[in-house]
């Protein structure tokens, strides 16, 4: 069984694809432009592409996100529910997203979403906002979604942006969110390097945090000397069953898959991270 915990819709679903090329480039967003997203051929990449490549490399089912950066976060919940209901044995778990800096009731809006159109968890992204996951703001949502007993995913890792700390994004915040919320599904997204050790600690005191490894390579979450140490030790003992694999589109799947069978894990620890963890935490 192998689950992508994290594919997000390509930007020409939710954005003019001219007014895409112009706004992201000139943007908070250009280290993403310049170092992941040309480098995967982002601006081509349809649906279509997508399904297929995720089918070709053997991925039973994926995780279909919404991640709010730039433009409207609605067109991208739009995007992600029209798409899962056009692929459902692809996508059938998809998650939303928000801006919590709108006047608009969030945590309402979640419910409705869940509700409404069938959607499985909420997906966050909180430097985008300029705010650390402990925000308060963000507490109405955290309660609503412990409420409805659905997954929040976080970002937990180095971001790219060029005008804003990488602060934003560290997992010991999240340890905060743990604390106050200790029904709610977490995953930190991006395995939280630079602070994996950090990240390790978090999810070892917290039985509900989960960390997924997308958008990084797992050839370098296996080599000596990245950072990615702690993650492979107590991945594969104590943290075994709270490790989600992932690619965020960022990488090919075949590759992944490849980079991810010679890591030096027990096969039954490799079960788990590649699908046996999403198939609990998303009830599958």
């Amino acid at each position: 069984m192998i689950i992508d915990f994290r594919v997000t819709t390509p930007i020409r679903e939710w954005m003019d694809l001219e007014e895409a090329k112009e706004k992201f480039p000139n943007s908070y967003m250009r280290g993403y432009v310049e170092s992941a997203y040309e480098a995967t051929a982002i601006w081509g990449i349809t649906v279509e592409d997508l399904v297929k490549s995720i089918d070709e490399a053997g991925v039973d089912y994926a995780v279909l996100q919404a991640e709010w950066a730039l433009g409207d976060y609605r067109k991208q919940n739009d995007a992600v529910y029209f798409t899962a209901k056009k692929y459902p044995k692809n996508f059938p778990r998809y998650f939303l997203t928000i801006n919590p800096l709108e006047d608009m009731d969030m945590a309402k809006t979640v419910e409705r979403e869940v509700k409404e159109r069938g959607f499985s968890g909420l997906n966050t992204q909180t430097f985008a906002q300029r705010m650390r996951p402990n925000d308060n703001r963000l507490y109405p949502v955290y309660a609503k979604c412990q409420e409805l007993d659905i997954p929040v995913t976080i970002h937990a890792s180095i971001n790219f942006s060029i005008d804003r700390t990488i602060d934003f994004s560290r997992p010991i915040y999240i340890d905060q969110v743990a604390c106050d919320f200790p029904h709610l599904k977490i995953v930190a997204n991006h395995g939280g390097w630079p602070w994996v050790t950090e990240m390790v600690a978090v999810a070892w005191k917290h039985k509900n945090v989960y960390i997924e490894i997308g958008a990084v390579a797992p050839k370098y979450i296996g080599t000596p000397g990245t950072g990615w140490e702690p993650l492979m030790v107590y991945g594969n003992s104590l943290l075994q069953d709270r490790v989600l694999f992932a690619t965020d589109n960022m990488i090919p799947w075949k590759r992944c898959l490849e980079e991810f069978a010679v890591l030096p894990l027990k096969d039954k620890v490799k079960e788990k991270w590649l699908g046996l963890n999403a198939v609990r935490l998303l009830n599958l």
